[in-house]
């Protein structure tokens, strides 16, 4: 009876033993469990941290590598290198594509490049900007500039206006005029007459007025003299002058000494053995190129 009780105390011994080392091991068990469960959740937080750091990555990529595209200059070397990093960005967009978002490390050297691209950019803003400031000063003086020429231009214009009018009214005072002219028949013997029969030259008369402007010197006073019939009356069909750029044929001429004062003078037309035919004889006298003057004479 006693061996029995011995027995049944070794046993109640031996299941307490296990017993505990069951609790022991549940407990151990239970905190295993707790650690992995709480190691996986970490881990899954960081992936998501991850994940989002490289979305967050890619967008600012776009972003940079749309206002890169939105930089305008007229610097040909500026645009060059501009392209050249809008380049580089679009090659470390495709390598952040290509990574896996748990490689912390490639994601954060990703991201110093972005800023390294990022400073770039705005040291080329600012040139950008400065360009721009200097082409609109420029533009601006150049626009002043333009408009001080066309006003020199529009000066200039009316100051050779003004000369041209000077010179026209110049040359038009400096033409020599003149008053007075008187055509008369005239006999063998000098003396007037209306008598065609008795008449053997005409004798024009004209005072040249005073002209201080005009040019000085020997000029030649040319008449024409038409007869009746409207013909004009010469010499020598080589006895010719020019008016207005045309060379037209004189019936007579005399050399003068004109010196800006007034001058009588008179030109003589010789009809020869011609028959003197009567009716109205029409002369008109010349000078420097320019008509001065015209009367008739009715010869009977």
């Amino acid at each position: 009876m006693e061996k029995e009780k011995t027995t049944n105390d070794k046993m109640t011994s031996i299941l307490k033993v296990i017993t505990g080392i069951l609790c022991i091991a549940v407990i151990v068990l239970g905190a295993l469990l707790y650690l992995k469960s709480k190691e996986n959740s970490e881990n899954i937080e960081k992936q998501i941290v991850l994940t989002s750091d490289k979305e967050n990555l890619i967008s600012e990529l776009d972003a940079l590598k749309q206002e890169y595209s939105t930089l305008q200059t007229n610097n040909d070397s500026i645009n060059q290198a501009l392209l050249h990093e809008q380049e580089k960005i679009e090659l470390l967009l495709e390598k952040v594509k290509k990574t896996e978002a748990g490689n912390s490390q490639k994601i954060r050297a990703y991201e110093k490049e972005l800023g390294t691209l990022r400073s770039i950019m705005q040291n080329y803003i600012v040139q950008i900007d400065s360009l721009n400031t200097l082409n609109q000063q420029l533009v601006s003086e150049n626009v002043q500039i333009k408009e001080e020429v066309q006003e020199i231009k529009r000066r200039h214009e009316e100051v050779a206006q003004r000369a041209e009018e000077l010179t026209t009214k110049v040359q038009e005072g400096s033409v020599i005029k003149a008053r007075g002219m008187l055509v008369q028949g005239m006999t063998k013997k000098d003396k007037d007459t209306e008598r065609a029969s008795r008449t053997t030259h005409l004798r024009t008369c004209i005072t040249l007025i005073e002209n201080s402007i005009a040019q000085r010197g020997m000029k030649i006073v040319y008449i024409r003299v038409k007869g009746p019939d409207g013909i004009v009356l010469t010499t020598n069909e080589n006895n010719l002058f020019e008016v207005d750029g045309e060379q037209i044929i004189f019936s007579a001429s005399r050399e003068i000494d004109y010196q800006g004062t007034e001058i009588e003078l008179c030109v003589y037309y010789n009809f020869g053995d011609a028959k003197v035919a009567k009716g109205v004889y029409e002369v008109t006298a010349y000078m420097d190129g320019k008509s001065v003057g015209t009367s008739q004479v009715r010869l009977k």
